[in-house]
């Protein structure tokens, strides 16, 4: 429901928003469905709004017919496979067949956060830079709450004419949002790389608020980005 975002490529995608209220959140689901509805919509898309800091109102950006990068924190919040899902309808089962009708959607569980670990170099100045070369040690976290999505491994060697986007680092908790970003946190830090430059570094330094309260952190990463 939000993200963080550098040259209007995501970095980090939270699911559900931690500043978003309920009202605010059903009318975009009303608006979402409407959308799909007029048009006819049968598959698994994303609709795309925009909301104003105080939440006077919201507009429409656009609607992406195809699965998307951050489908992860969505899977993880609701326990939906969004993958097997938009199979099976392509197949011809109906949302009330696979327990996804409106009503029947489990309430989001939690909170859930996806960290883009990308091979890359960042100057003084803030540029980043697509990274390159062979992954000497690629030893992702593992544990309760945490999910990497990958095509990396030891001695895997990179290749300049793809995207820079190493792995999905997904963490989930079931606590409070400022829980799941401390958990977010030691992850990255037990994320071992070598080899090939990633920017876990700068990751790290945007979950690096040990003494947050509440939604200070989320408040902190809009006004600062």
């Amino acid at each position: 429901e939000c993200s963080l975002q550098r040259r209007n490529q995501k970095l980090v995608e939270v699911a559900p928003s931690p500043t978003l209220s309920s009202g605010m959140r059903q009318q975009l689901l009303d608006a979402a469905l409407n959308l799909a509805e007029r048009v006819q919509y049968r598959s698994l898309g994303t609709f795309e709004f925009l909301v104003d800091a105080d939440e006077a109102r919201f507009a429409f950006i656009e609607a992406n017919p195809r699965l998307q990068v951050e489908h992860t924190v969505t899977e993880e919040i609701t326990g939906v496979d969004l993958v097997q899902a938009q199979l099976k309808v392509a197949g011809g089962a109906r949302l009330e067949d696979l327990g996804l009708s409106r009503n029947a959607i489990p309430a989001p569980q939690g909170y859930a956060m996806q960290l883009r670990v990308n091979m890359e170099t960042m100057d003084a100045s803030g540029e980043a830079r697509p990274a390159g070369g062979t992954l000497a040690t690629f030893e992702p976290p593992t544990g309760p709450g945490l999910r990497v999505d990958t095509f990396g491994y030891r001695g895997y060697r990179t290749s300049p004419h793809y995207d820079s986007l190493l792995a999905k680092l997904i963490v989930h908790g079931r606590g409070d949002y400022a829980a799941t970003v401390r958990r977010g946190y030691r992850a990255l830090c037990q994320f071992r790389v070598a080899g090939v430059d990633t920017n876990i570094g700068f990751l790290q330094n945007l979950l690096r608020r040990d003494e947050v309260r509440d939604n200070d952190i989320y408040t902190r990463f809009v006004d600062d980005h």
